[in-house]
């Protein structure tokens, strides 16, 4: 009963170790490549432009949605003074708790359903699912190698890559967090406690199905990222090599 859960905790930690490695080695890339921090920063933002764009027009979105005023919305990139690269931003007027922490999830709530999305109607992510509720290993693994099969696939893969590596909520979009996910655990508990059993077993195949999804389409981001981190890496190391430069971070 626990293995999907497992399973999609393995499959989302990897997203979130591979997504550090593919910021890295795209700056390294195209400072390698520019010498130019600029120029760099500009190509680096290009590159992930359509995930940010979604990201920062669902923050604005659900602040809508929300009745919670928009100030100022900005695509454009700045590197701050600590040298973490903004791709982009939205502010918003101040709001209560559950507000502030809806508006910081909406870009991974936008990009969860745009990556099932392009799974679904791309990438046949319905197998990948069926496979994880086989246990086969196997399986997903024959779907993943199939990605280039699919129509306009390089494209997809693309799309796939922008937006899984720009939906993660930022340091800042989680601030007002821990207070809801507090309440929400405790609220659960209480729940769980007051339904007893019956309850756990009404809940606990729709909670596995969509662990499995879930897990499908962090397998479907891991793979992808992992073939570009090893891209890049390679790209690197032979624009070091031809141009002489080195690219070292703090």
């Amino acid at each position: 009963m626990l293995l999907p859960f497992l399973l999609f905790l393995v499959a989302f930690g990897a997203v979130l170790v591979l997504e550090r490695f593919v910021h890295r080695r795209l700056q390294e890339v195209f400072l390698l490549l520019t010498g130019h921090v600029e120029a760099a920063t500009l190509l680096y933002s290009l590159v992930l432009l359509p995930g940010v764009a979604l990201h920062e027009v669902s923050h604005a979105a659900m602040a809508a949605l929300l009745g919670v005023r928009v100030r100022r919305l900005s695509l454009r990139p700045e590197r701050q003074r600590n040298g973490v690269v903004r791709l982009g931003y939205v502010e918003v007027l101040r709001s209560d708790a559950l507000r502030t922490s809806l508006i910081g999830a909406a870009p991974l709530f936008a990009g969860l359903v745009a990556l099932i999305l392009i799974g679904v109607l791309v990438f046949d992510l319905g197998s990948m699912q069926s496979a994880l509720a086989d246990g086969s290993a196997q399986g997903l693994l024959d779907q993943l190698l199939a990605l280039p099969r699919a129509t306009d696939s390089w494209l997809w893969i693309y799309m796939v890559f922008a937006i899984a590596n720009s939906m993660m909520p930022s340091s800042s979009d989680t601030q007002s967090w821990p207070p809801v996910i507090g309440f929400v655990a405790i609220f659960s508990a209480l729940l769980l406690l007051a339904g007893g059993t019956d309850l756990v077993a009404a809940i606990a195949p729709f909670a596995q199905d969509a662990a499995r999804w879930l897990t499908a389409v962090f397998a479907l981001t891991a793979f992808v990222d992992l073939f570009v981190v090893a891209a890049l890496a390679l790209l690197a190391k032979s624009i070091s090599l031809f141009t002489g430069r080195r690219v070292e971070f703090k």
